[in-house]
Formats: C-alpha cells, sequence, structure tokens
C-alpha cells in the first residue's frame, strides 16, 4: 500500500500542472499585431489631446488618444495597445471656389501612422473630397502600436505635403505646407480704370465698358495646378472684362456681336498660367453668370506687393454701309490694380 502512495502522488502533482497551464493559455489573450487598424463609429467625444490641420479646401481637427489596452473590433475585443485618432471638418473655404480649374478635383489628404519608424496607413481617415464637393462629419480609427514604441505621431500628406502631428502633445509641424496658414482673404475688386483705345477708335457713349474685378487672392494651391513653385503663389483674379460693345471708328459707329470680342490679360511683363471662366465651376444646377466673369491665374513672387492687371479686348466691329457690310479692328486697355 505504501509503494502506490509513491508512485500516485508525482502523477497527482504533474496532472495538476498541466492542467493549470492549460487554463492560463486559454485565459491569456495574444496582443494584436502592431499596424492592426480598427474602424469606429464616431458616436460621441472621443478624449484626447485636438489641434488644427489646413488643406486647400478647408480646415480638418485631428484628435489623438493617449494609448488603450483593449478596443471593440468587429470580431470582438482585441487587446494590445491602441491610438485612437479621429479626424473633423470644421471649416471649408467658399462654396463655389475659384482656385479650381474646370474638371479638377479635389483630393483626399491621407493619413497615417508612425510609431518608431514604421508606418500604417488610415484609410478610414479619408473620404473627404468627391469631386468639387466635400463631406462634412467625422471620421475615427484606432491602430495598433507596439507598447514600447517612444515616438508615434500622425502624418497628413496631401499631395506631395505632408504635415506632421506629434501623438503625445498634438504639435504640429506644417513643414511645406506652411503658406496654407498665412494666407490672406481675398481682396475685394473694384471697377477698373479709363479706357485706353488704338489709334482711329474711341468709345461710344452708350457702349460704356461693364469692366470690374471681383476679387483676387494669393493662393499656394490651385487644383489642377497643385501647389506653387517655391517661393511663388498663385494669384487667382476673378474679373467681369465688360468688353464695349461698340466703338468710333473712320466711318462711323462699328456694332461689335459676341463673337467679335477676344480678351487677353497680362500682370505687368507677365502672361497668366490659366484663363477659364467661372461659369464653368458651377454645378450643372446652378444657374450661370450673365456677366460671364473670368478667372485669371498668374504664378508671383510670395512677397509681391499690388501690381496691375492689364484687361485687353480685341474688338472686330461691323458698320452697315448701304447693303455692304465693313468690318473695322480696335484695341481697348483696361487696368486694375490686384
Amino acid at each position: 500500500m505504501r509503494k502506490v502512495l509513491i508512485v500516485l502522488v508525482p502523477v497527482l502533482i504533474v496532472a495538476t500542472l498541466v492542467g493549470a497551464g492549460i487554463w492560463q493559455s486559454q485565459r491569456e489573450v495574444p496582443a494584436t499585431a502592431a499596424g492592426t487598424v480598427v474602424d469606429q463609429q464616431v458616436d460621441g467625444l472621443l478624449v484626447g489631446r485636438s489641434t488644427d490641420v489646413r488643406v486647400p479646401w478647408g480646415r480638418l481637427q485631428v484628435t489623438t488618444t493617449e494609448p488603450v489596452d483593449t478596443v471593440d473590433g468587429e470580431d470582438g475585443t482585441l487587446e494590445g495597445s491602441f491610438i485612437g485618432i479621429q479626424v473633423e471638418l470644421r471649416d471649408t473655404e467658399d462654396a463655389v471656389p475659384v482656385d479650381r480649374l474646370p474638371g479638377a478635383s479635389f483630393l483626399d489628404p491621407v493619413f497615417s501612422v508612425v510609431a518608431d519608424g514604421e508606418t500604417w496607413e488610415l484609410p478610414a481617415l479619408s473620404g473627404w473630397a468627391d469631386g468639387a464637393e466635400v463631406e462634412p462629419g467625422a471620421r475615427r480609427q484606432y491602430v495598433a502600436v507596439p507598447r514600447d514604441a517612444e515616438e508615434v505621431s500622425v502624418t497628413m500628406e496631401y499631395d506631395g505635403v505632408t504635415q506632421t502631428i506629434d501623438a503625445a502633445t498634438a504639435d504640429v509641424s506644417i513643414g511645406d505646407a506652411a503658406p496654407l496658414y498665412d494666407a490672406p482673404f481675398p481682396a475685394p475688386g473694384g471697377p477698373c480704370g479709363d479706357q485706353l483705345w488704338s489709334t482711329g477708335a474711341s468709345a461710344v457713349d452708350d457702349a460704356v465698358s461693364g469692366c470690374f474685378v471681383r476679387s483676387a487672392a494669393t493662393r499656394p494651391y490651385v487644383a489642377g495646378l497643385g501647389w506653387a513653385p517655391e517661393d511663388s503663389r498663385w494669384l487667382v483674379v476673378t474679373v467681369v472684362p465688360g468688353a464695349p460693345t461698340a466703338f468710333e471708328g473712320r466711318r462711323g459707329t462699328y456694332e461689335v456681336p459676341a463673337s467679335g470680342v477676344e480678351t487677353s490679360y497680362g500682370l505687368g511683363f507677365e502672361e497668366p498660367v490659366e484663363v477659364y471662366a467661372a461659369n464653368d465651376l458651377l454645378p450643372d444646377s446652378a444657374e450661370p453668370d450673365p456677366l460671364d466673369p473670368q478667372v485669371v491665374v498668374f504664378e508671383v513672387p510670395a512677397d509681391r506687393g499690388p501690381g496691375q492687371l492689364d484687361i485687353r479686348s480685341r474688338l472686330t466691329g461691323e458698320l452697315q454701309d448701304g447693303r455692304r457690310t465693313r468690318t473695322a479692328r480696335a484695341l481697348v486697355v483696361q487696368g486694375a490694380f490686384v
């Protein structure tokens, strides 16, 4: 009987240890791999550090949380070390911004998390821009990072230019996006100056010019052109050329049809980079502006002062002389400070 007890006691100890090990292994959940992203609905305030960042079409608020140990995913609770990031649209530019070429689309910023040199993109934080429209709202996503990560940041890249947000302090390094933060408001416009006519032509009292500048603004970015070159800006001017509908010529008054007007622009000795109709930027449901304003874009130095915009209208007029139609050409130039 004594020999049997000596054999059974070690067996019971081993069985107990094996059972405890199995129970412990079933209880422990392995940490979620770094870089795993978890989408979450925005259903309330996200507690964390917030900061604003700018993109060409508006302003976004980015909030980052402290590391958390668990996150609820589609397949249950995940364990590890997670950083939560929420992006919310705070403001947009004009409803119909003119600093966009016809047919050009706004771009989406690309958000990523960088932990000790490793980068993981956060696709759920994109989806703001749809053609020329910007969708309002907020987006939230969590990403697993190494528990021992020493430096964690959130990056936002827009058309090749990256801004970096320190996840621990919410400090922003804006880098080459700095011009977005000091861009001036559009300057109000005004009427153009006196008409200067080519030799042999002059104004008709009943056909005065309606030329005026609606607005002028320097921009670091124009959709369709991209970022302005280094130390330069895009000067975006909205102007109604208002070319005269008639002029006095050698034989009398010449009427100018709409097809008889050709307008060009200059800023000093500089020619525009792009010229397009503001009506071409309107949505299909909008009524076109009968004045047909034009958008003129120049590349200018970042530190430029005011200059004169020249509006040059080449006119081809027609005069009925009995059964004969006579034509004549004239040039009229007007200026406006922008």
